[in-house]
């Protein structure tokens, strides 16, 4: 619930990763800490943050999170032996953290919830990107031996942006960069070379483990 400052209190899971809208993220929770903390997101139906981790480690002592992260919802679980979980979570909605206002047992901010915003020249670039992205599906589906003819393009350019994001193989702190961009246009265009590094390792990949069939069709 949002407070007159339009913050909201969210309880925070600072990860080695970046999670985007959209993106789907299976969690193995065996920390006493998060695994409160994930039973009251669940006893509440009430979503959690994923931050990058800044500086620290995921077991221990507390870690410091980037200012920029994604609430995501508990879509699933499954309780295993000593109280440990296995859950599905999607992301949700991009947020800044304000303020620090527990550290332990588990980290707990006040943030405020960021717009999304498509920006100016995203229907010229749309249609180069498209043409990437669906290589870079066939890419992925080529390299486990399958092949797919229909890829479904998300027709808004923001989820598009995200998809692409969360599709590509990067280092963290350049998944950061592109989950703290501002517009769709500006990640979109950040994302073409990427998609055309990444496509171009692919099909590299893809043809030394095939090497008589080479890359298809891409």
């Amino acid at each position: 619930m949002a407070s007159s400052d339009g913050l909201t209190r969210l309880p925070l899971f600072p990860l080695n990763l970046v999670l985007f809208p959209g993106m789907d993220l299976p969690l193995h929770i065996f920390e006493e800490r998060y695994k409160d903390m994930i039973g009251e997101c669940m006893d509440q139906d009430a979503p959690f943050g994923v931050v990058l981790i800044k500086e620290g480690l995921e077991v221990g002592a507390p870690a410091d999170p980037e200012r920029i992260g994604t609430s995501t919802r508990i879509l699933r679980s499954e309780v295993l032996d000593q109280g440990r979980l296995n859950i599905m979570t999607k992301g949700q909605q991009r947020f800044e953290i304000e303020e620090i206002i527990q550290r332990v047992p588990h980290v707990v901010g006040r943030v405020r919830f960021l717009p999304e915003v498509e920006g100016e020249g995203c229907a010229e670039l749309v249609p180069q990107i498209n043409e990437e992205y669906v290589a870079l599906v066939r890419n992925l589906t080529a390299l486990t031996g399958g092949y797919t003819s229909r890829v479904d393009i998300p027709e808004d350019p923001i989820q598009l942006s995200y998809a692409i994001a969360a599709n590509l193989e990067m280092e963290p702190h350049l998944r950061q960069s592109l989950l703290v961009t501002e517009t769709a246009a500006t990640r979109l265009a950040d994302l073409i070379p990427l998609l055309k590094q990444g496509n171009e390792a692919l099909r590299e990949r893809i043809v030394k483990q095939n090497p008589f069939q080479g890359p298809r069709l891409n």
